[in-house]
C-alpha cells in the first residue's frame, strides 16, 4: 500500500512538474511580429477573466504582469449595440487617460477609454462609447460591468506607470497558447500572406491583389472594393515604379477568424512620398481569408528615408525574407499611394467678416455645442470638435469614447453658460471663455470653460478646452 502511495505521489509530482514547464514554454498565440522589439501589448481573456501585460522582445511576446479577479460585461458575448452591457472583442487601442479626479468613485484610480467602436467595427454597424480599462470602488461588489474592462485599483496605478496610452489591447472570449514550433509556423504563414499583398502592389498585378480584397472592403476614404481596387490599378500604370517599406509588424488574432496587421509603411513614387501606420483587418470566409478593411494613420517621415533616392533609381525594399536574416528597423508609422489620409486642411485667419459677424458665428456656435451636450447625441456633438483636437491627455478618438460612455451612463444632462467673453490669438484662433454650470443626476458643479476655437474649412472647430472649478 505504501509503496503504491509513493508511486501516485511521484506520478502527480511529475505531472505538476510536466505541466509547470509546458506553462512556462507556452507562448501568446495571439501576438505575433516581424522587426519588433521591446513594444507591450495588453490581453483580455473575457472567459477566465484575467488579464496579461506582455512586451514583445526580438519578436517573442513575453508575459511581464498578469492580473486576475477582472471583471467584464454584464452580458455575454460580443458588443454589438449600444446599451447592450457587453464587453466588445476585437482589437482596440488605448487613446488616453482620465484621472480619477475627473471621474466617479465608481472607477477607482482612473480610466484608459478604448477606442471602440474601431474601424471595422463601424463597417459591422456596432454602435457604442465609452469603452474603458478602468478601476473599481473597493465598496462596490458587484462582478460585472456595463460593457467595460475593470481591473483592481493597483493594477491600474501599474499601468499609469508604463506610459499605457497607445498600447494595443487584444480582447478575446478566449486566448490561445501554443508551443514555439506552432507558433513560427503560424506566423510564418501570416508574413506571407502579408508579403503576398506587398508584391502585388509592388509588381503592379492587380489581379492578385483583387483576390486579396474582400467585395465588402472599405478603406479610410471610404472607398468600396470596386473605387479602391480602380484607384490602385490608375496609380499602378500611371506610376510603375516605387518604393514600398513595410517595418514594425504587428499580428494580432482576436480569434480564428480575425485578424489584424499593424504595421509602418513608407511609400514613395514620382507622385508622392508618405509615412504612416497601417492597419489591414482580415476576415475568414469559406476556409479563406480577406482584407475587409485597410485603416491608415499618416505620420511624418522619419529622417532615416529623407536621404533616399527617388523610384526610378532605387530598388523596392522587400519587408519579408522567411530564408535571411532581418535586420530590425526601428519604429514608426504608415502611408500609401491611393489611400493615404487626407490631411485636415486648416485656416488660421477668420472669415473675412467684420467683428459684430464674427461674435455671432462664434456666439452662435457655443449655443449649438451647449444644446449638443444636453442631447447627449454623441455623433452631433463630437462634429464641434476638430480631429487635431487635444486636452487633458486626450485626442479626438479619446474624448469622442469618454463623451461617449458618460452619454450612455447619464439620464439627464444640464449646461448653462455665461459670461462669454471671445478673445482672438495671435495665430488667428479664438479663446472663448465663461462661466459654466454643469448638473447631472449625480454631479453639480460650477466653473470656468475655455474653448479654442479655430476656422477649419470656413466652420469654427473646438481644438482644446480647459476647465477651473469655481468655489
Amino acid at each position: 500500500m505504501i509503496k503504491i502511495i509513493r508511486i501516485f505521489l511521484s506520478l502527480t509530482l511529475l505531472v505538476v512538474c510536466y505541466n509547470s514547464v509546458y506553462a512556462y514554454k507556452k507562448i501568446f498565440a495571439d501576438v505575433m511580429s516581424k522587426g519588433v522589439d521591446k513594444e507591450k501589448v495588453f490581453l483580455v481573456d473575457k472567459g477566465m477573466k484575467k488579464s496579461f501585460l506582455v512586451e514583445i522582445r526580438d519578436d517573442v511576446p513575453i508575459l511581464i504582469n498578469e492580473f486576475d479577479d477582472v471583471i467584464v460585461g454584464e452580458a455575454n458575448g460580443d458588443k454589438l449595440r449600444e446599451g447592450d452591457k457587453k464587453t466588445p472583442t476585437g482589437v482596440y487601442y488605448v487613446v488616453g487617460f482620465i484621472p480619477p479626479s475627473k471621474l466617479d468613485k465608481i472607477y477607482g484610480s482612473g480610466a484608459f477609454p478604448l477606442n471602440y467602436p474601431n474601424f471595422v467595427d463601424k463597417l459591422y454597424g456596432k454602435t457604442g462609447h465609452g469603452i474603458w480599462i478602468h478601476g473599481r470602488d473597493p465598496h462596490e461588489k458587484k462582478q460585472a460591468s456595463k460593457g467595460c474592462v475593470v481591473l483592481k485599483n493597483e493594477n491600474i496605478d501599474y499601468l499609469k506607470s508604463i506610459n499605457f496610452i497607445n498600447t494595443p489591447v487584444v480582447i478575446a472570449e478566449k486566448l490561445h497558447f501554443t508551443d514555439e514550433l506552432n507558433y513560427n509556423t503560424e506566423k510564418i504563414f501570416w508574413l506571407n500572406f502579408l508579403n503576398e499583398f506587398y508584391e502585388s502592389w509592388k509588381n503592379n498585378d492587380i489581379n492578385k491583389l483583387s483576390k486579396l480584397i474582400h467585395v465588402r472592403f472599405k478603406d479610410s476614404n471610404h472607398k468600396s472594393y470596386s473605387e479602391y481596387i480602380q484607384r490602385k490599378k490608375m496609380l499602378m500604370e500611371k506610376y510603375p515604379q516605387k518604393t514600398i517599406v513595410f517595418e514594425n509588424i504587428k499580428i494580432f488574432k482576436e480569434n480564428d477568424s480575425e485578424v489584424v496587421f499593424d504595421f509602418d509603411q513608407y511609400y514613395s513614387a514620382p507622385n508622392i512620398t508618405t509615412y504612416g501606420t497601417k492597419r489591414l483587418y482580415l476576415i475568414k470566409e469559406a476556409n479563406d481569408f480577406k482584407i475587409i478593411a485597410e485603416e491608415y494613420i499618416p505620420k511624418a517621415i522619419p529622417d532615416r528615408y529623407k536621404h533616399m533616392a527617388k523610384p526610378e533609381v532605387i530598388k523596392t525594399v522587400k519587408p519579408i525574407d522567411n530564408t535571411a536574416n532581418y535586420e530590425k528597423p526601428t519604429t514608426p508609422i504608415v502611408k500609401t499611394d491611393n489611400e493615404a489620409t487626407k490631411q485636415v486642411q486648416t485656416q488660421t485667419t477668420a472669415p473675412k467678416d467684420n467683428n459684430t459677424n464674427i461674435e455671432k458665428t462664434i456666439n452662435d456656435f457655443v449655443e449649438e455645442w451647449r444644446l449638443s451636450w444636453e442631447s447627449k447625441d454623441i455623433n452631433r456633438y463630437i462634429d464641434f470638435y476638430s480631429l487635431n483636437f487635444k486636452s487633458g491627455g486626450l485626442d479626438y478618438e479619446g474624448w469622442k469614447s469618454d463623451k461617449g460612455g458618460k452619454f450612455e451612463r447619464i439620464k439627464n444632462i444640464s449646461v448653462v453658460i455665461s459670461n462669454i467673453k471671445i478673445e482672438k490669438l495671435k495665430n488667428g484662433d479664438f479663446n472663448v471663455t465663461f462661466v459654466q454650470r454643469y448638473k447631472t443626476e449625480t454631479m453639480n458643479n460650477k466653473g470656468v470653460k475655455t474653448l479654442t476655437i479655430r476656422i477649419e474649412n470656413g466652420k469654427p472647430k473646438i481644438i482644446g478646452e480647459s476647465w477651473r472649478p469655481l468655489k
